[in-house]
């Protein structure tokens, strides 16, 4: 059985200076302007778009994502794959993971799982709108991949990777589009069959794009986007108390995406449940964190400014689904696909969390 500080210790280990708005400066030894540059290109392509990064226990990273000509459908949408043996420094080429013919395959996310083995989530997306989530496996390092497997439910989208529990079941978030819903798929046999659950919609919020992190074992926190009509871009998080067989009623926390809603990933930092997100979307990311046991209310006097896409604070043409994997203990590499005039790509930034990450002031 894992116990909770056993549950907590793994987890930590698997795991800036004033700001340009209003915020409290970090201690003065750790003061940094947040990032006006990527440091390494990923990916360069056409309209590569929505990336996820994970990484391997022998410390090989792996960044997925859809490259295609636009943000819609794209007859070419393609599954992509590349990998860094050097923590991110530098990427090999992109190889295909799945590229059926005439659908757009999308959305991609990876996990690894504890055989070494990579569960790839996406979806497919068609002509005439319709989707449909899917899974895909390599067992030797991304080299070839399985026959790609449906999740149960129709008309559905991925964004975020499965995540194995402490009890060894995985659970992979996905969601019923266009925005109707948002779904946990649960294996008890590493992803070879799985069952869904609902996770329950409420006044003022649609499920939509969303994470999950297992905050002590059987107890897990989602992280969603809201698709309601009139969503102002505030995250809404749900918890499971059962290993995610049943939910919470959405409710909504005080940390909010401007400008237009993208999704947030939450991680662990320091041992501490962290967010990354785009706090003004196309303009800027930020990590935060909480001390709140509800993981409602995020302590924003003191977040992480990362990076801006541009140092004048104008807004890129399409961005901000940062994802992130730890390079080193105070070091994340947060990737996002960057579309601007003059180029269009996948990048990446070393963020440096300060020491005191997570500790009370």
């Amino acid at each position: 059985m894992v116990t909770r500080r056993r549950f907590l210790q793994q987890a930590a280990g698997a795991a800036a200076g004033a700001s340009w708005f209003t915020g409290r400066s970090l201690p003065g030894g750790q003061r940094s302007a947040p990032k006006i540059a990527p440091d390494v290109i990923v990916y360069d392509g056409v309209y590569p778009g929505w990336p996820w990064i994970a990484a391997h226990p022998d410390g090989t990273l792996y960044c997925v994502f859809r490259e295609g000509t636009e943000h819609g459908y794209s007859a070419v949408g393609r599954a992509l794959l590349t990998r860094s043996s050097d923590r991110g420094r530098s990427w090999s080429a992109a190889a295909v993971i799945v590229d059926q013919p005439q659908v757009d395959d999308r959305n991609v996310a990876l996990t690894v799982l504890a055989n070494g083995d990579l569960l790839v989530a996406y979806n497919t997306y068609d002509a005439a709108r319709q989707s449909q989530a899917m899974t895909v496996r390599s067992a030797d390092g991304g080299r070839s991949w399985s026959k790609p497997q449906p999740l149960d439910h129709t008309n559905t989208r991925t964004k975020s990777a499965a995540v194995t529990l402490s009890n060894g079941h995985l659970l992979l978030p996905y969601y019923i589009a266009p925005g109707s819903g948002a779904l946990a798929a649960l294996s008890a046999d590493s992803g070879a069959t799985w069952s869904t659950v609902r996770i329950p919609d409420t006044e003022g919020f649609v499920g939509d794009e969303w994470d999950v992190l297992e905050v002590e074992p059987g107890r897990l926190v989602g992280i969603f986007r809201n698709s309601h009509p009139k969503t102002d871009g505030t995250f809404w998080k749900s918890e499971s108390r059962d290993g995610g067989r049943t939910w919470s009623a959405p409710r909504p926390t005080n940390v909010r995406s401007q400008r237009h809603p993208s999704p947030a990933q939450i991680t662990r930092q320091n041992g501490a449940v962290t967010l990354i997100y785009a706090d003004r979307r196309m303009v800027s990311v930020s990590a935060v964190t909480t001390s709140d046991p509800d993981f409602l209310r995020w302590d924003l006097d003191r977040r992480l400014f990362c990076f801006l896409y541009q140092a004048d604070e104008r807004p890129i043409r399409d961005g901000s689904y940062p994802v992130s994997a730890p390079v080193d203990a105070r070091t994340r590499l947060i990737v996002d696909y960057e579309i601007r005039p003059k180029s269009r790509r996948i990048a990446g930034y070393f963020v440096t969390f300060p020491d005191d990450w997570g500790r009370p002031a």
